[in-house]
């Protein structure tokens, strides 16, 4: 049954997350309750309810598997308009792309902030010694300070790096 199931995730996951996701949705199905399971098993809806349990694991940006998996390999970027400038000229390179290479920069722009929003925003990119990032919810419960407070401080530190970046490129 378990090939059954990989099968299935294969007709619309990539190659290189399929086993990472297969194995997370397996480990949720093993932590549902037994009757629940047995139930979807003697019905013949497994197959469903793992297609369906796959393609919500894989698609959102809530679940534990994007927050596992993806979100970890995601590459730090300030600038939203980049994948839209590479869409309208391919030929040309857009001048303000911000990706790690500017870390050093990133990181004295930082250094310009007070403390508090200075060490959120590196616990939530960088994470700690526990993790190496955070969602919003669970840095709101390493820290106590609330979710909303927390997304608008990482929002706001996020844009005057932006615009600091901006200024320094206009500089030089």
């Amino acid at each position: 049954m378990c090939v059954e199931l990989k099968a299935i995730a294969k007709n619309f996951i990539p190659a290189k997350d399929l086993d990472d996701l297969t194995q997370e949705v397996f480990e949720q199905l093993l932590n549902m309750e037994p009757n629940k399971l047995e139930a979807l098993i003697n019905t013949g809806d497994i197959y469903k309810y793992f297609n369906r349990m796959c393609k919500l694991n894989y698609y959102s940006r809530n679940s534990k598997y994007y927050y596992t998996y993806g979100k970890v390999n995601e590459h730090i970027s300030f600038n939203e308009d980049f994948t839209d400038d590479l869409q309208k000229d391919k030929s040309q390179k857009p001048d303000n792309i911000y990706i790690t290479d500017d870390s050093d920069l990133i990181n004295s722009i930082l250094d310009e902030l007070y403390w508090y929003y200075r060490d959120l925003f590196k616990l939530y990119v960088l994470g700690d010694s526990e993790n190496d990032s955070y969602s919003y919810s669970s840095l709101a419960k390493k820290t106590g300070i609330s979710r909303t407070s927390i997304y608008y401080t990482i929002k706001s530190v996020k844009k005057y790096i932006r615009k600091r970046l901006n200024e320094l490129r206009d500089d030089i």
